[in-house]
C-alpha cells in the first residue's frame, strides 16, 4: 500500500473551514454530538482549526453562547484572528457527515504515513500499530465496505478448517497413566523446599528407562551444582548419556540460545523441563502480556512434537490473596494439566492435586521417593494419612479387635472421644477406612443394626502400597 498523502492541502482547508463554520451556525446537540462521534481536535491538518473546533466543543459542554463572536473572544490568545476571519465567511453546510467523515480519513492517512515511515526506518514495533489504523480508516463512521465471499477466501478457510480424520485419529497418549500427557504442557506448582525438582528428575528417570521418550532436555536454573550432586544427578547423566542433556548455572543468556535452537527442531519423543519456570521470563511474572510471550514459546515446542513440565512456587504464605501459584493466570491458560505438589512429612509421601485438567482425566496420585531417583506409586489415602490420623485408625482396629460383641458406629465414636480426639476427625477416619480396615454388616434379626467387624487378615494387608514403581 502507498501511504503517501492524496489529497490537496486547499481542499483539505477547505472541509475544515465548512466544518466548524457549521458548527457555529448551527450548534445544535445533533450536529455537535455527530462531530465527537467521528472527529477530534488532532484530526485537524491546521493547528489553528483545531485550536477553534476544541474551543466550540468545550463552550457547548458549559452551555455558552456558541456564535462568530463569542468563540474568538472566549479564546482570542490562542486563535488566530487572520485563520478566523477566513472560515466565518465559508458559508455553512445543511449536513457535514460526509466532510466530518473525510476529515477523519485524510487524518487517518497522515497517522499511517507517519507509521509507515518509522517502519521502514526499522521499528518494526510500529507493525500492528500500522494495521489498526488502516482498519479503522476501513470502518469509518462504522459502516464497513464489506465484501462477498469468494474462491480465495473458501480457499483459505478449507486449508486452515479443522481436518476431521486426524481428529479422529487423536489419542490421549500418556508418560504416566492419567497423569502426564505425552506431547503436551503440564505444570506442578508447590511451594518453595517442597520437592519439585526431586520428583521431576526422577520423573526424567523413570521415562528414559521405560522409554516413554527418548532424550531429556533439563534446564535447572534453580539449583546448584552441589545440589545437584547430593541428588546423583551426575550419574543419572553417566547412565544415560547424551539422552540426558542436564543444564545447571548457566547465563540467561546460553538458556535462551538453547530454547531458540529447540524452536527449530524436530522434538518427537524429546521432554523438556524448566526448573523453574521463572528463570524464563522476561519482564514480569505478574504481567499478562509477559507471561503469555514465553507461553507461545512452550507452544511452539509442543508444536513441534515435545513433552513440556515446567515447575512454578506457589505465592508465600504470608500474602493476602493466596491463588494456587505465583504470577498471572496466563500460566494455566494455555496448558492441559496442572497439579499442586504436597508432602506429607509424616508419611514422606508426596500428593499430586490437579488444579487444572483440560480433558477431565486426572485424578490426585500419590508416590514415596526412593534414593535411586525413583518413585513408587501409593495409595492416596496412605499417603494424605498423618500422625494423628493413622494413631486413630490403629485405634479403631485395637477396639473392634478387643470387643467381644461386634461394635456400632456410636460405640466406635464414643471411644475415640473419649481418648480425646476431634468428633469430626474421628468420623472422616471411621468413614474412610470402610472396605478398606473394615466392613460394616446389617444384623436381621437384630433390627438391621449395623456392627463394624474388620476385614480378613489377607485382605487387610497393607493396601497403602500399590507396589509400582515408575
Amino acid at each position: 500500500m502507498n501511504y503517501n498523502i492524496k489529497y490537496s492541502v486547499e481542499c483539505l482547508l477547505g472541509i475544515e473551514r465548512a466544518i466548524l463554520s457549521t458548527l457555529i451556525a448551527d450548534n445544535s446537540f445533533d450536529k455537535i454530538d455527530e462531530s465527537l462521534k467521528i472527529i477530534e481536535q488532532n484530526d485537524f491538518y491546521y493547528l489553528q482549526h483545531g485550536i477553534i473546533y476544541n474551543t466550540i466543543i468545550e463552550m457547548y459542554k458549559s452551555d455558552k453562547k456558541i456564535d462568530e463572536n463569542t468563540v474568538f473572544l472566549s479564546n482570542q490568545q490562542n486563535i488566530n484572528e487572520q485563520y478566523y476571519i477566513d472560515f466565518i465567511t465559508t458559508t455553512p453546510l445543511t449536513s457535514i457527515t460526509d466532510y466530518l467523515k473525510q476529515l477523519k480519513k485524510y487524518s487517518y492517512e497522515r497517522q499511517m504515513m507517519i507509521v509507515a515511515t518509522k517502519i521502514k526506518e526499522g521499528n518494526f514495533s510500529k507493525v500492528n500499530e500500522l494495521q489498526d489504523i488502516k482498519e479503522k480508516l476501513e470502518n469509518i463512521g462504522n459502516k464497513k465496505n464489506l465484501k462477498q465471499i469468494d474462491d480465495k477466501f473458501e480457499k483459505l478457510i478449507s486449508s486452515l478448517d479443522i481436518d476431521i480424520q486426524k481428529i479422529k485419529d487423536k489419542r490421549i497418549e500418556y508418560l504416566y497413566d492419567n497423569f502426564i500427557i505425552k506431547n503436551d504442557i503440564t505444570m506442578i506448582v508447590s511451594r518453595p523446599g517442597i520437592g519439585k525438582s526431586l520428583v521431576s528428575i526422577s520423573l526424567c528417570n523413570m521415562f528414559l528407562e521405560e522409554e516413554k521418550i527418548k532424550r531429556v532436555i533439563y534446564l535447572d536454573g534453580d539449583n546448584s551444582e552441589l545440589t545437584i550432586k547430593t541428588r546423583n544427578i551426575h550419574l543419572l547423566k553417566e547412565k544415560f548419556g547424551s539422552k540426558l542433556n542436564y543444564f545447571v548455572e548457566l547465563s540467561s543468556s546460553n538458556l535462551f540460545q538453547i530454547i531458540s535452537e529447540l524452536k527449530k527442531k524436530d522434538l518427537t519423543d524429546f521432554l523438556i523441563v524448566f526448573d523453574s519456570i521463572k528463570n524464563f521470563i522476561i519482564g514480569d511474572r505478574n504481567s499478562h502480556k509477559d507471561v503469555s510471550d514465553f507461553m507461545n514459546i512452550l507452544k511452539i515446542l509442543r508444536r513441534n512434537n515435545s513433552s513440556i513440565l515446567f515447575l512454578h512456587h506457589q505465592n508465600k504464605l504470608n500474602k493476602d490473596f493466596n491463588s494456587a501459584f505465583a504470577g498471572s493466570s496466563a500460566f494455566l491458560e494455555d496448558i492441559s494439566l496442572a497439579f499442586e505438589l504436597k508432602k506429607n512429612e509424616d508419611k514422606q509421601t508426596y500428593i499430586f492435586m490437579p488444579i487444572k485438567d483440560r480433558n477431565n482425566i486426572s485424578n490426585y496420585i500419590a508416590f514415596t521417593y526412593n534414593q535411586d531417583n525413583t518413585l513408587t506409586r501409593v495409595d492416596v489415602d496412605y499417603a494424605l494419612e498423618t500422625k494423628d490420623e493413622l494413631e486413630i485408625k490403629e485405634l479403631i482396629i485395637n477396639f473392634i479387635t478387643n470387643e467381644e460383641d461386634k461394635p456400632i458406629y456410636s460405640d466406635i465414636l464414643k471411644y475415640l472421644t473419649n481418648a480425646g480426639f476431634n468428633k469430626d476427625k474421628a468420623n472422616k477416619i471411621i468413614q474412610n477406612g470402610k472396605n478398606k480396615y473394615w466392613k460394616t454388616t446389617r444384623i436381621t434379626n437384630q433390627n438391621n443394626k449395623l456392627v463394624f467387624e474388620l476385614l480378613d487378615s489377607q485382605d487387610n494387608s497393607d493396601k497403602s502400597k500399590l507396589g509400582v514403581s515408575i
